[in-house]
């Protein structure tokens, strides 16, 4: 099966035509007065017909930002010299998860006079890349996830942030993630929670019963050892080490430490045990392929599109891979650690913040507001799989052209078994030496024992901290 459909490849193509010439023109790299190439340069340039070529120019001519004059071009309008541009640092992926490009053509649309000009962030250094470019004045609008914003309200970089007003018309818990000291410092655009992706027909072929609410870790393991056993292939994978899915299993366990007799801490059994099943499942390669080098969540959704393993942790943001596909697939929640254990997940929410030192601080304010707007939520529910963080807009019916899944509206159900990771109790920087520790366990350069004892001090060196600082703050 292909990656993608040619319909997807083509409008990625088309959309990359557009943002690349957008920002030429709002850069200056493109001046007003010049010319862009001739339509028949940029088809090849894009691997473009001509026809679809016109149409990308023609959502720059709605923009404002060039001309077209009859058998001479298209010219750069005059009028942009004007325009107030505001930088937006973002993670690349945005476009992907709810059709960036189409929300910032859409704003370009209703302020003719504010144009927007992404800036990519460094995907694996999110916060550190754009507080060095905050500092040196260069960011308007930031784009965040809970996470990220949690490991800015832990290094005192919150306050780098304007605060905003609360919006009641959003999903309380979206809003919840980008609070600190009782401010709100962003708003949330879109949420989801990890759950459960897996493939119909496989289980369908494999005569096994789908996975649903009941289901345990060890339920998953064992129709994975029979899916494997039938398809000849490895049945279930996700990145072992990546934070929101290790982070999954001590959610549902919590995090406790105890001493092993020589006082020195270790994992409570609890806490213990939620890990010896994650390393059951993940140590076991006839159902779980080896860990991956590359270490990329794009690995996780290439082998489920190719239909290589039949199960994976994903979030919504994942399924927009599949929304241009024929492939065969549903949801279901994550098993719990027991039967009849309460269940319990990561979730994830991304929102924009306007920059303290933005010296266009009202149009950023515009821009931030807008991805909260009605407007940009229907455009988020209607042209992808993402959930849309405004209540009413995320939960209308949609005529619907995409390849959603049949329980799309699970997640409605799972509220109140969402969790942040802040819900840990434990910094970021721990649980990023927590991920280090388990890479060094599933490479065998570490053994369970010393795991558990790193993982125990890091935890006892945090409370020890907490108290230090309860007890001084009291005197």
């Amino acid at each position: 099966m292909n990656n993608k459909s040619g319909r997807q490849s083509f409008r990625e193509r088309l959309d990359y035509m557009v943002s690349k010439l957008r920002t030429d023109i709002l850069s200056g790299i493109l001046q007003p007065g010049a010319y862009l190439p001739a339509e028949s340069l940029l088809a090849k340039q894009f691997e473009l017909s001509n026809k679809s070529v016109r149409r990308g120019l023609d959502i720059l001519v709605q923009e404002g930002l060039i001309q077209k004059i009859d058998r001479v071009g298209s010219v750069v309008m005059e009028s942009v010299r004007e325009r107030i541009r505001i930088h937006f640092g973002c993670s690349s992926s945005l476009t992907k998860d709810f059709k960036l490009d189409d929300l910032i053509a859409e704003f370009h649309r209703l302020h003719p006079g504010i144009h927007v000009l992404p800036l990519a962030l460094n995907d694996f250094d999110h916060v550190n890349s754009a507080l060095e470019l905050m500092n040196n004045g260069m960011l308007d609008v930031l784009s965040l996830n809970s996470t990220q914003f949690q490991e800015m309200a832990e290094s005192g970089s919150a306050e780098l942030l304007e605060t905003l007003e609360p919006d009641p018309g959003l999903y309380p818990i979206t809003s919840e993630a980008f609070l600190h000291e009782g401010q709100l410092f962003a708003y949330p655009i879109s949420f989801s929670p990890v759950v459960l992706c897996y493939n119909k027909a496989h289980f369908r072929e494999a005569d096994l019963p789908e996975p649903d609410s009941y289901w345990t870790w060890d339920d998953l393991i064992e129709s994975a050892r029979q899916l494997s056993e039938k398809r000849g292939r490895h049945a279930v994978y996700f990145v072992p080490a990546s934070e929101n899915r290790y982070s999954v299993f001590l959610l549902q366990s919590g995090i406790r430490i105890m001493g092993d007799g020589g006082h020195h801490p270790t994992l409570s059994p609890e806490t213990a045990n939620s890990l010896d099943i994650y390393s059951k499942l993940v140590n076991n390669h006839q159902i779980f392929p080896k860990y991956l080098a590359g270490n990329h969540e794009d690995e996780t959704i290439s082998l489920f599109v190719q239909e290589q393993v039949s199960m994976i942790l994903a979030t919504y943001y994942n399924l927009n891979e599949f929304k241009d596909l024929s492939l065969d697939y549903d949801l279901a929640p994550l098993p719990t650690l027991k039967a009849k254990d309460p269940q319990k997940t990561l979730l994830v929410t991304i929102g924009a913040a306007v920059v303290g030192n933005s010296r266009q601080k009202e149009a950023a304010r515009q821009f931030v507001s807008f991805l909260a707007s009605a407007e940009a939520q229907r455009m988020i529910r209607e042209r992808s799989v993402s959930i849309p963080a405004r209540k009413r807009i995320a939960e209308m019916p949609v005529d619907d052209h995409l390849n959603r899944p049949s329980r799309y509206l699970m997640y409605r159900e799972l509220f109140p078994t969402f969790s942040y990771l802040r819900d840990l109790g434990l910094p970021i920087a721990v649980l990023q030496s927590f991920r280090k520790l388990l890479n060094a366990y599933w490479s065998r350069m570490i053994n369970e024992t010393s795991l558990y004892e790193e993982m125990g001090r890091l935890i006892a060196e945090e409370n020890r901290g907490k108290a230090e600082g309860a007890t001084n703050t009291s005197t």
